[in-house]
């Protein structure tokens, strides 16, 4: 008997150390203070699935400064997307749209689960790599108008990116009425950027752990994940967490410069009233806090309508305007790749909006503009759906774009690379699309959904474009060997042109822009 106790004894010795081997073979790790964060592998590429940079904003912190988080287990396991934030169905619809206007199904996007707990991080890190060099560092902010998105959208899966030399981290953060929240009793407003400048902190100081270079951080974003990249650059909390950014389509910001920069305090005191019957001007935030995340999520829908969620003057992340942070120089100081799409406007386009609306809005707002000089830039558009896409693409997103460009030019040291993503793809229903917001996206994380009509010519812009990234993340210099790309100036509004072929161009909204004013 006490021999077989023995030997079982012994075999679960066996079993336990054969087990415990086989995890430190087969499955990548690395410790964040005591706690062993437990990934997978494939195709060369490491592999850690919503791992948790923050403390569950629930609770007492809920519109409370991002909290570090503490694990409180010797292990976790990061192989799956941890649930995206709180929000309404505007992205997936989105996704659905594209879909359908280039004759797939729609019903191919899912919804993916949601949740208040929602501060986690996807990371992919290289493991093909000849040198023993840090590796850079490429961290990505989703789009959404910070109302709707998530980290591991279809088109922001990091792998095939990450292969060529980078680690690729997708980071989520609060949406809406979670993320953006005015109150006199708050110290903060921005909570989503806060959760964004807390995410950096978790990079700068675990990345090493993984091989990555912790002084060697670019920021990037798209859309309304873009305009949160401008942000980060303009507060003073984001200095030194990252060394360069890419801006992709966004602007509306910067171009919005006339407006109530405080629309969110009005919006933020009718939503208290529709909750609970009370203005913000009383201490009630422990009655809001109590509101549940799905009734909170469906006021906030209502009250906000389509009105964009956006980092306000809260004088704790952001202190002035954007637009004077860049025409002051007061922003933290970075290289930069920006650009815009040629036809970002025209998935958007109100049937009932009319070339006279454009000038009445523009006049509207103090801006000079005369109709005549316009109508001489659109001569070469057949329709009006053509001119005004043309017309607000330029407004809304290249010229606010080229101001950013200019402001970065003139306040410091850095280098600024435009792009502007020409490329529409192959078929009738492409062309009805044309080069669509998010277009380019597929192109920078090689993600070509099965509906997206992909020809060869598309994958070697793939590559094109993946090269240029890449080179800019290592170096700060999109060129390798061949300059191919020259940096932005303001005087030419050169930029460089990703179509069937790439080539360096004056940008088609360089006469509008001077126009009207930038």
């Amino acid at each position: 008997m006490h021999n077989l106790r023995n030997n079982t004894f012994k075999i679960l010795v066996i079993i336990t150390t054969y087990v415990f081997a086989f995890e430190m073979i087969a499955s990548p790790s690395f410790y964040v203070n005591d706690t062993k964060i437990v990934g997978t592998s494939s195709e060369d590429v490491d592999i850690y699935l919503g791992i948790p940079y923050a403390e569950p904003p629930i609770d007492s912190l809920r519109w409370e400064v991002t909290q570090p988080k503490v694990f409180e287990t010797e292990r976790f396991v990061a192989d799956k997307f941890a649930p995206a934030c709180m929000q309404g169905p505007r992205i997936v619809n989105w996704y659905k749209g594209v879909a359908a206007g280039f004759g797939g199904d729609p019903n191919y996007i899912k919804t993916p689960e949601i949740s208040e707990d929602c501060l986690y991080l996807n990371m992919w890190v290289p493991t093909n790599l000849d040198n023993k060099e840090k590796i850079p560092v490429l961290i990505y902010i989703h789009g959404g108008s910070n109302r709707a998105g998530w980290s591991f959208e279809p088109n922001y899966i990091g792998k095939n990116l990450s292969k060529k030399g980078v680690i690729v981290i997708t980071v989520s953060y609060r949406l809406g009425v979670f993320g953006f929240y005015s109150h006199p009793n708050l110290k903060a407003s921005n909570f989503a950027l806060l959760d964004l400048i807390e995410s950096l902190n978790w990079v700068k100081e675990n990345i090493a752990k993984v091989g990555g270079d912790p002084e060697n951080i670019t920021i990037s974003g798209e859309s309304a994940g873009a305009t949160n990249v401008a942000h980060l650059i303009a507060s003073p909390l984001g200095k030194g967490l990252f060394n360069k950014a890419i801006h992709q389509s966004a602007g509306w910001s910067i171009a919005e410069k006339d407006l109530d920069y405080d629309i969110q305090t009005e919006l933020s005191e009718k939503l208290s009233i529709k909750l609970i019957g009370e203005t913000n001007k009383s201490n009630n935030l422990k009655k809001l806090r109590a509101i549940d995340s799905v009734t909170l999520l469906n006021s906030a829908e209502d009250i906000f309508g389509y009105v964009g969620y956006y980092p306000v003057i809260d004088s704790y992340s952001i202190f002035e305007p954007l637009y004077k942070s860049y025409e002051q120089g007061n922003f933290n100081h970075v290289d930069l790749i920006i650009g815009t799409n040629a036809d970002e406007e025209l998935m958007y386009l109100d049937k009932d909006y009319y070339l006279s609306d454009f000038y009445d809005e523009r006049e509207s707002l103090g801006f000079y503009t005369k109709a005549e000089d316009l109508d001489s830039l659109t001569v070469t558009f057949i329709t009006e759906k053509e001119k005004l896409n043309y017309l607000l693409t330029a407004r809304n997103w290249t010229c606010p774009s080229f101001f950013i460009a200019k402001s970065l030019n003139e306040n410091t040291n850095k280098q600024v690379w435009f792009y502007s993503f020409d490329k529409v793809r192959d078929g009738s229903k492409s062309k009805e699309m044309g080069a669509y917001h998010g277009a380019e996206l597929p192109y920078i994380f090689n993600t070509h959904d099965n509906w997206l009509p992909t020809s060869d010519t598309d994958i070697a812009i793939t590559n094109k474009i993946q090269d240029f990234w890449i080179n800019f993340v290592k170096t700060g210099n999109p060129n390798n060997q061949l300059k191919e790309w020259d940096s932005y100036d303001s005087n030419d509004f050169n930029v460089l042109s990703f179509n069937s072929e790439t080539s360096m161009q004056t940008s088609s909204s360089a006469k509008i822009c001077r126009i009207l004013g930038y």
